[in-house]
């Protein structure tokens, strides 16, 4: 008798934070199943461009090292295909271009958040929950009907977990990282 074996549908998050140092930069991706349950963690290690690259980049280097190099590569050696990204910065919704999936910046209801323009066009709502705070989306989507889909998916996940949390978890284990290996510092 052949077992069939169910496809749980997962979820990405992808952040980029600042070395405890301040000389740096590491992306890290973490994927979950639709309740919260990690698969799967992954983090780059810490890019330290130089004085001349901070000066050659202006204020284009972060964008360049989350989305650019570092983004794209976690996203491409990921051994897992989630159905959609969420991050937590609108900046980093230009990952869309290189994953395969819909990618949705999300932020707690009433918090705020930097007003800038997007390069692309995007759209935006709000997402209620039942166990949790609601949360506002801005997302690059593939089609219509995937924007549909995501969203569909996005709330059963906000009904099972905290989404916005799951980026203070990944922030806390690269804080954990960090102490362990003095690279990550």
């Amino acid at each position: 008798m052949a077992t069939e074996r169910t496809v749980v549908p997962m979820v990405g998050f992808l952040i980029m934070e600042s070395t405890t140092k301040g000389d740096g930069f590491v992306t890290a991706l973490m994927i979950t199943d639709n309740r919260g349950y990690p698969l799967e963690f992954k983090a780059t290690t810490p890019v330290r461009p130089s004085l001349v690259q901070r000066t050659l980049y202006g204020d284009k280097l972060e964008h360049y090292v989350s989305v650019e190099l570092c983004g794209r590569q976690l996203v491409k050696q990921s051994g897992r295909r989630p159905k959609l990204i969420l991050v937590p910065d609108k900046k980093l919704l230009d990952i869309a271009d290189a994953a395969d999936t819909d990618v949705v910046a999300i932020w707690s209801s009433g918090e705020k958040i930097k007003v800038e323009e997007s390069s692309r066009e995007s759209q935006t709502g709000t997402i209620g929950s039942v166990s949790f705070q609601p949360i506002v989306y801005e997302g690059r989507f593939k089609d219509e009907s995937g924007h549909r889909e995501a969203l569909t998916f996005l709330q059963v996940c906000s009904n099972h977990f905290d989404l916005v949390e799951a980026f203070e978890r990944m922030r806390a284990a690269l804080q954990l990282l960090a102490k362990e290996d003095p690279r990550y510092a």
